[in-house]
């Protein structure tokens, strides 16, 4: 991905921009353009994805390995099906709804856009797996740095429950950042990260503010205090005994 990947999912991702926080991705799916429909499981499993899909005649791969799955995006020729866990406290329910919802963004509806931007729907069964692109199509693509092949499955483990393919760790990331966007734009956060208080102290504000999991708003404290240049905060900075 380029380095403005970021702008570009949040400004292309059909999602209004949000008017007030914590914000409800479920409740904002209804109405936007993403064809996403959120199931809520409880005590997730991939038994429970697997039995909810062919109840509705939807034959899709799910991987066995769970480890404590929070949520689980089902994604197909541009349709997902975003499973969450019910039992999840609010906040941890809001920003796996939006991580999930993350992924499809970037993994289906970014890069189909993209594709039939170039190519016309046409492209659209390359996309699904029907038809294998033409000499001409694999050229373009290549030049116009689209994929043409199917997502991959992100459910890959090693029997530890580690991601093991550094695509996987890629793609995780990138929707844990896009997730945090959306919940918790940078424009926004900046200034609360912006003066010389402890990381703790911050997260605090972060937490209150826009309603992210405790556990998620530490990384992006550091990442918006990257970002704005801000070194990390020094107790004895702060006592002014730092160097004696």
């Amino acid at each position: 991905m380029t380095g403005d990947w970021l702008e570009e999912a949040t400004r292309e991702c059909g999602l209004a921009a949000p008017t007030q926080f914590p914000r409800d991705l479920l409740l904002e799916l209804d109405w936007s353009p993403l064809l996403v429909e959120a199931v809520a499981l409880p005590k997730l499993t991939p038994g429970r994805m697997r039995e909810w899909l062919r109840r509705r005649g939807i034959h899709h791969p799910v991987a066995e390995d769970s480890h404590g799955m929070k949520g689980c995006m089902v994604a197909n020729r541009g349709h997902g099906v975003l499973f969450y866990d019910s039992t999840l406290e609010r906040p941890e329910t809001r920003f796996t709804v939006a991580h999930e919802l993350s992924h499809f963004v970037l993994e289906q509806w970014l890069p189909r856009r993209k594709a039939v931007r170039v190519f016309g729907e046409s492209i659209l069964p390359v996309l699904d797996g029907d038809r294998a692109p033409t000499d001409d199509e694999v050229v373009t693509a290549l030049f116009e740095r689209i994929p043409l092949s199917k997502p991959q499955s992100l459910m890959t483990r090693d029997t530890s429950g580690l991601l093991t393919r550094r695509a996987v760790m890629e793609a995780e990331h990138h929707a844990d950042l896009l997730a945090l966007e959306l919940l918790a734009p940078a424009a926004l956060a900046a200034p609360l990260v912006s003066d010389d208080l402890p990381d703790n102290e911050v997260r605090g504000r972060l937490v209150f503010r826009f309603g992210l999991p405790w556990e998620m708003a530490a990384p992006y404290v550091l990442w918006l205090r990257r970002r704005l240049g801000i070194p990390r905060f020094s107790i004895d900075q702060f006592l002014g005994v730092e160097g004696e």
